[in-house]
C-alpha cells in the first residue's frame, strides 16, 4: 500500500494542470468523470470573484473575506458533495444560470440579512453532518429570492 509511490507519475510527467496551493499542493488537479482536468476554481467558468452567487453577496455584506469559514462551507458543499451526482449537478447548473440575476437586485439590507441567516443555517448543519438539510434550506432560500427577483420584474 505505501510501496504505491513508484506506480504513480509525477505532474511533470502527466502533462496535466498543477495545483499551487492548498493541501493537494504540486500535485496534478484531478479529473472529472468525463476524464477531463478539473478547472481550478478561477477558471470553472461562472465562479468569477464578483457578487454572482448569494452567499458571497450575505458574506460581504458581513464584511467576510473571500476565504471565510462560510463560504469555504459552503463551496465544500457544492464541490464534494453536490457536484458527485447528477441531481446535485443539475441543481448546481440551475442555481449558476439564475443567481447572477437574482444578486444583481439584492440591494435591501433586510433581504441580505436574510441570506446571511439562511447561511449560517446551512454552515450549522453542514458542520454536524446534515448535507441534505443544507442542501434544501439554500434551495429554498434561493427559490423565495428568486421569487422575488420576478415579482420585481412584473
Amino acid at each position: 500500500m505505501f510501496g504505491s509511490k513508484k506506480n504513480s507519475k509525477s505532474p511533470k510527467d502527466t502533462g496535466g494542470p498543477v495545483v499551487k496551493s492548498g493541501p493537494t499542493r504540486g500535485q496534478n488537479r484531478s479529473r472529472n468523470t468525463d476524464g477531463q482536468w478539473r478547472a481550478k476554481r478561477s477558471d470553472a467558468g461562472s465562479s468569477k470573484k464578483s457578487k454572482c452567487y448569494l452567499t458571497t453577496a450575505a458574506c460581504e455584506h458581513m464584511g467576510r473575506p473571500d476565504d471565510c469559514h462560510e463560504l469555504q462551507t459552503l463551496r465544500m458543499l457544492r464541490d464534494s458533495y453536490m457536484m458527485r451526482s447528477p441531481e446535485g449537478r443539475s441543481l448546481v447548473a440551475s442555481y449558476y444560470e439564475t443567481a447572477p440575476r437574482i444578486v444583481a437586485d439584492l440591494k435591501n439590507k433586510t433581504e441580505l440579512d436574510y441570506v446571511w441567516g439562511v447561511v449560517l443555517q446551512c454552515v450549522a448543519a453542514i458542520d454536524s453532518g446534515n448535507l441534505d438539510e443544507a442542501v434544501a434550506l439554500y434551495q429554498e432560500m434561493a427559490l423565495v429570492m428568486g421569487c422575488q427577483h420576478l415579482e420585481g420584474e412584473a
